[in-house]
């Protein structure tokens, strides 16, 4: 009794991971892509607003001679991170897909930033959401120009790894490159080893159950 009640949560498991991976390869949805910005440059007298608010408020709390205040969020995630996805389904109360450009978008003059960097999911991200993550975020810094732009974007992902005891987890990592070139950019984000790959290792008797169950 105790072998097929283990062999048909086995087999729930292995259903529950192959939709996963239907779901995750978009054979019943469109395919996401990185998007194109929209939004056009900050205009110099918006800029200009917001470093006098920056001063009045340095003031106000006695600093004289302010130094240059910059604000910015290192850890942006895109529907391209399967949690944000999970969560932007309207069946979970979100508002559909929000792909790169968007959030770049978001970043330059919803949140009012000067810079940001994107940090979605490495196991997320396969070889077409990488090179559409990095178009994105080219065209997000080229709208500011070089000299002197409106927002700073950079790449980036996050790196993600699950231990069983305290001393072989080391949870999350958000990793952002300093430039945009191609020199720079490597041709994968890296990943730390995968949870279901981490339960198998541990557990090598799951592995066999699956099998068996598929």
């Amino acid at each position: 009794m105790r072998n097929k009640i283990l062999i048909a949560l086995a087999g729930l498991i292995g259903l529950f991971l192959v939709a996963l991976f239907v779901l995750g390869k978009g054979y019943f949805a469109e395919s996401m892509i990185g998007g194109v910005p929209q939004a056009k440059v900050v205009a110099p007298a918006v800029l200009a607003k917001r470093a006098a608010a920056v001063e009045q408020a340095a003031r106000a709390v006695g600093v004289e001679a302010p130094k240059q205040i910059l604000f910015g969020d290192l850890h942006v995630h895109t529907t391209f991170s399967f949690d944000a996805f999970q969560m932007s389904l309207p069946m979970a109360g979100g508002s559909g897909a929000y792909p790169v450009a968007d959030a770049c978008d978001f970043a330059r003059h919803c949140a009012g930033l000067d810079f940001w960097s994107i940090n979605d999911h490495a196991l997320s991200l396969t070889p077409k959401r990488w090179r559409e993550t990095i178009d994105s975020m080219r065209q997000c810094q080229e709208i500011g120009g070089d000299s002197n732009p409106d927002l700073v974007s950079y790449l980036g992902w996050e790196w993600t790894q699950v231990g069983a005891t305290p001393e072989g987890h080391w949870g999350h990592k958000n990793v952002v490159l300093r430039g945009l070139d191609d020199s720079e950019v490597p041709s994968r984000p890296i990943a730390a080893t995968s949870v279901a790959r981490l339960t198998l290792d541990a557990r090598p008797g799951l592995l066999s159950l699956a099998a068996v169950s598929l």
